[in-house]
């Protein structure tokens, strides 16, 4: 495979099917993660507006916070919708359609006279955002076989990482010296701007990815992936890690801030740290998961995970955090996490490549549902305890093995076949 991580056609060369034909098209991954970035691009450059927002319309932080929160129910909902709509119209038309709402959206909240209009427009953009993340994943199935499919998951999660890395700072410069109404025309324009690429460069891929066609509606298909084990297996093992590294993001704050009393400049610096981290897991799995395939990467994660959510916990317990001693097995926890979420997600899509669609809708539903639900409860845990992060953190993460090891590894052992388990 090509070390260089741009040029997803490098990795072509691998793509197998039932269909046997070999004559793909190719599109950078660097195409794919702007494609499926521009969700998060909107949720992360609005953070550090929050307070204006707030401030503008004489609401608690509570109902400022629902901007965030609702929206990332709406990324789960946009998901779960979009991919069984890819499997019946097409990637391109969803793709175009979500992208329009997520310009749509934008610009309902940059005019919106109240609170309530900015939620509108917030749900309205997340909407179309999950529809861009669910045709992403569901196009890379198509392309790639499982296990190359876990390497370019894990080349574009690099460079999505950048968007949490630096679009808050664009966030932050916007509502200093244009307002926080600033933040949504530059959603709005990143959104025309990847639409034109869309349109231009992003190919159709549903025929590539099963030799029949499947499109059997959103509820059957669901249906279909509720009982499958494989999918189960793998899906829950991703959520969940997700779900671990949530709480992480969201109760850092609550921890470094909060507790130890640094300032939020100081936070960003120590939190640069984990990221840079969750870089190299990411580019290590890129690296290596079509040549040792994705239960040896998640066997090598999930361990690690465990270890440093263990280590957390221990010190919060035991000495007390310092930022080091916080951050420093954090780090861990987001170097495995990074090991396991793209071999997870090739595995759980992989299960049913037919109906590729709904089943990366459904994997963003509980990806999405799942953190929200653990983002949640390390905020009323940290008000209870010190360490009230570090045990969603280790919960999560155990959850995480245990799905792994139920679900998925008896189908793999006793090799029944279901999906790709076995393989």
């Amino acid at each position: 495979m090509s070390g260089d991580p741009r040029d997803a056609r490098a990795l072509r060369a691998s793509r197998t099917s039932d269909a046997g034909s070999t004559d793909r098209p190719g599109i950078s991954i660097f195409g794919l993660a702007l494609v499926s970035s521009v969700g998060a691009f909107g949720t992360h450059l609005l953070l550090p507006a929050l307070p204006a927002i707030r401030e503008q319309f004489d609401v608690s932080g509570g109902q400022a916070q629902l901007v965030v929160s609702l929206s990332l129910l709406a990324l789960a909902f946009g998901a779960l919708i979009n991919g069984p709509l890819s499997d019946r119209f097409g990637r391109r038309p969803v793709a175009r359609f979500g992208l329009l709402l997520y310009v749509l959206g934008s610009l309902v909240a940059w005019q919106a006279p109240d609170l309530w209009t900015v939620l509108a427009g917030r749900i309205i953009q997340a909407l179309g955002g999950g529809a861009a993340i669910t045709v992403v994943r569901a196009l890379i199935r198509d392309l790639y076989d499982r296990d190359t499919a876990a390497s370019v998951h894990g080349y574009m999660a690099s460079f999505v990482l950048i968007v949490p890395m630096l679009v808050p700072f664009l966030g932050g410069v916007l509502t200093d010296y244009l307002g926080w109404r600033s933040n949504f025309i530059a959603a709005a324009a990143v959104g025309v701007a990847v639409s034109v690429f869309v349109m231009l460069r992003l190919p159709e891929t549903r025929h590539l990815g099963a030799g029949e066609d499947r499109s059997i509606g959103m509820l059957p298909s669901l249906g279909e992936l509720m009982r499958e084990r494989t999918f189960l297996g793998f899906a829950l093992t991703y959520a969940c890690s997700m779900a671990a590294t949530q709480a992480f993001i969201s109760g850092a704050p609550l921890v470094v801030i909060g507790t130890l009393g640094l300032s939020p400049s100081e936070y960003g610096l120590w939190y640069m740290i984990s990221a840079a981290a969750s870089l190299a897991g990411f580019w290590l799995a890129g690296r290596y998961s079509s040549r040792r395939g994705v239960h040896a990467m998640i066997a090598t994660g999930l361990p690690l995970s465990l270890a440093a959510t263990v280590a957390v916990l221990a010190i919060g317990t035991g000495f007390g955090y310092t930022p080091l001693l916080f951050f420093l097995p954090a780090m861990w926890h987001t170097f495995a996490n990074a090991l396991i979420v793209p071999n997870a997600t090739s595995g759980a899509i992989s299960a049913r490549p037919d109906i590729a669609g709904a089943a990366a809708g459904l994997l963003g539903f509980l990806q999405f549902v799942l953190s929200a639900v653990a983002a949640q409860l390390a905020g009323v845990l940290q008000d209870r305890f010190e360490y009230g992060v570090a045990m969603v953190m280790l919960g999560f993460s155990v959850a995480a093995a245990l799905f792994y090891v139920l679900l998925v590894l008896p189908i793999r052992r006793h090799g029944k076949g279901q999906g790709v388990a076995a393989q």
